[in-house]
C-alpha cells in the first residue's frame, strides 16, 4: 500500500496573527481615546460646565459598548451556539468583540443616553456580526451597522440630550456641527460662515471641533494610519485613495466657485472622514484583499462621500459612503483579481472621467442657480397682494428638505409666518416649537442678525431664519424701491 506523507506546501505563511493586529489598533485607538476624555471631559470641567461625574463620563461612556458587546458575542455562543468550556473559550478569543463596541462609542455622540447606547452595542453585534455567522464572516462593519441604527431610530432624542456638542460647546457654540452648518448655507460658502464659527483650519485638524467621541482629531488618526501602516496591519491604499479623491474633488469644485485651498482642506478635516478612512474603511473583514481593489474600492469611497454630502440630505457622507462599498466589495474583488495593468488603466481612466462628470453635475446642481436669488436654498412658491399686505409662500432647506412657510408683510413688518409643511425630524422640530421660535423670529424680526439658533435644533431654527431674512429682502426688492 503507497504510503502518503504529509508536508507543508510552499506557501508563504504570515507571522503576524489575528491577536497581535488587533492589538496594534487598539494601540493606535488608545491617543484618540485620551484626547476624546480631555475635549469631553476636561475642558468641560477646567471651565466649570459640569462636575466630578461629568469629568470621567466620556471615559465611562467609551467603556459600556465594548462590554455589551463582549457579553452579547458570549450569550450567543454559550446559549444559541451551544459553545462551552474550551470551546467556548477558544471562540471568544477569536471573535474580538471588544473593537466593535469601542469603535461604536467613538463615532457616537457624546449626549447618547447610556440606554440607546447600550441597544446599539447589542445591535452592532447580532445583527452586524453574529447574523453573518461571526468575526470574518460579516458583510457590513458592525460599529457603522450599530451607529446607523442609533443615528436613525433616535437622532432626535439624542439632540435634545445635546447632540454632537459636549457641554461646554453646548455654551459656546451656536451652529451646527460643521457638515451640518454647511448643508444650510447660501451657495457654496464662504471661510467665514464655514470655518469661522469653529475656530481655525488648526481647530479642525486637532479635532478641537463639534462632532462624535472620536473621530475629530485628524492629527490623531493620521499618526494612527502612520502606526498601523509600519505595523502591516491595515492597506494604505485605501484611505489614501479615499481622502485624495475627496480633496480632488471639493478642490475643483472650490476653485470653479472661487475658493482657495481652504475648501477642501475643511472638507476633508470634517466630519470624521480621517477617522473613518483610517479605522473603519480598513476593517480587513469588509474590504478588498487585492491591491487593484484597494484602489478602486478607495477611489469609490470618495466618489460617494462626495455625492452624500452635497446631494443628499446626509451632510457628512461617510457612514453611508463606507456601507454602502461594504456592501460592492465582492465585486470590486473580483474586478480587482482580474485586472491586469493596461486593464487597471483603462479603469483608473474611467474612474477619473466619473469624478469629474460628479463634480460638473454636482457644481451644476446645487450652484447654477446662485447668481438668480439670493439664496439657492430659498424659492419663492407665491406671492399675492390682498390689501395692504403681502402674502408670500415660500421655502427655505432644512435638515430634511424644504420648510414650506406662508409669511404676510404689512408695510415692511412680518405680521404672521405659518409652516405649511416640513420634512423635519418631528423631535427635532419639536424644540423648534417649545422655544415659540417662530414667534420670537416676529418679534426680533429687525435685530434677526443677532438672533441665536435654538440649542438641540440648530438646523432647522437656522432654515427658519434664513427664510425670514431672505423673504423680506424679497420683499424689499419689490415693494420698498
Amino acid at each position: 500500500m503507497k504510503e502518503y506523507h504529509k508536508q507543508i506546501g510552499p506557501f508563504y505563511r504570515s507571522q503576524k496573527k489575528t491577536s497581535t493586529m488587533m492589538m496594534h489598533v487598539l494601540i493606535a485607538l488608545f491617543p484618540i481615546v485620551l484626547f476624546q476624555f480631555y475635549k469631553n471631559g476636561i475642558v468641560p470641567y477646567l471651565h466649570h460646565k459640569v462636575g466630578l461625574y461629568g469629568l470621567f463620563y466620556p471615559l465611562i461612556f467609551v467603556m459600556i459598548p465594548p462590554i455589551v458587546t463582549c457579553i452579547t458575542e458570549w450569550i450567543g455562543a454559550r446559549f444559541f451556539l451551544q459553545k462551552r468550556g474550551m470551546e467556548l473559550k477558544q471562540y471568544l478569543q477569536n471573535s474580538y468583540a471588544l473593537l466593535p463596541g469601542l469603535f461604536l462609542a467613538l463615532i457616537l455622540p457624546i449626549h447618547t443616553p447610556i440606554s440607546i447606547l447600550i441597544l446599539g452595542a447589542v445591535v452592532a453585534s447580532v445583527i452586524g456580526k453574529l447574523v453573518y455567522g461571526g468575526f470574518g464572516n460579516n458583510i457590513f462593519n458592525p460599529a457603522l451597522i450599530g451607529r446607523l441604527f442609533v443615528i436613525t431610530a433616535y437622532a432626535g432624542v439624542i439632540v435634545s440630550h445635546g447632540g454632537y456638542f459636549n457641554a461646554y460647546e453646548i455654551d459656546t457654540i451656536s451652529h451646527a456641527t460643521p457638515l451640518s452648518n454647511a448643508s444650510t448655507i447660501e451657495g457654496i460658502g464662504t471661510y467665514q460662515t464655514l470655518v469661522a464659527p469653529y475656530g481655525t483650519l488648526w481647530d479642525f485638524f486637532t479635532g478641537m471641533i463639534p462632532g462624535a467621541v472620536g473621530e475629530t482629531s485628524s492629527l490623531l488618526c493620521i499618526i494612527g494610519f502612520l502606526y498601523l501602516t509600519w505595523k502591516k496591519v491595515i492597506k494604505w491604499r485605501i484611505p489614501v485613495y479615499y481622502i485624495g479623491t475627496v480633496f480632488f474633488m471639493t478642490l475643483t469644485i472650490g476653485l470653479i466657485n472661487g475658493l482657495s485651498i481652504w475648501y477642501p482642506l475643511f472638507q476633508i478635516l470634517s466630519g470624521g472622514l480621517f477617522f473613518g478612512a483610517v479605522f473603519m474603511a480598513t476593517d480587513p473583514v469588509t474590504s478588498p484583499v487585492t491591491k487593484n481593489g484597494q484602489v478602486l474600492y478607495g477611489i469609490g469611497l470618495g466618489i460617494l462621500t462626495v455625492i452624500f454630502r452635497y446631494l443628499t440630505a446626509y451632510p457628512e457622507g461617510v457612514l453611508t459612503s463606507i456601507l454602502t462599498m461594504n456592501m460592492l466589495n465582492f465585486m470590486i474583488e473580483k474586478v480587482g483579481m482580474k485586472c491586469k495593468k493596461k486593464e487597471f488603466r483603462l479603469f483608473t481612466v474611467a474612474i477619473v472621467l466619473m469624478i469629474l462628470g460628479g463634480i460638473i453635475y454636482t457644481v451644476n446642481s446645487r450652484y447654477t442657480n446662485i447668481g438668480e436669488t439670493l439664496d439657492p436654498n430659498f424659492k419663492v412658491y407665491e406671492e399675492k397682494e390682498l390689501g395692504n399686505q403681502v402674502i408670500y409662500k415660500v421655502s427655505q432647506k432644512g435638515n430634511g428638505g424644504p420648510i414650506v412657510c406662508e409669511v404676510a408683510i404689512k408695510d415692511g413688518k412680518i405680521t404672521h409666518i405659518k409652516v405649511l409643511e416640513h420634512n423635519e425630524t418631528p423631535s427635532y422640530y419639536s424644540i423648534v416649537e417649545k422655544e415659540k421660535y417662530i414667534e420670537t423670529l416676529i418679534q426680533k424680526q429687525n435685530q434677526l442678525t443677532e438672533l441665536d439658533t435654538v440649542s438641540g435644533a440648530t438646523i432647522s431654527s437656522t432654515a427658519l431664519k434664513k427664510l425670514v431674512i431672505n423673504t423680506l429682502q424679497e420683499y424689499e426688492e419689490h415693494y420698498e424701491k
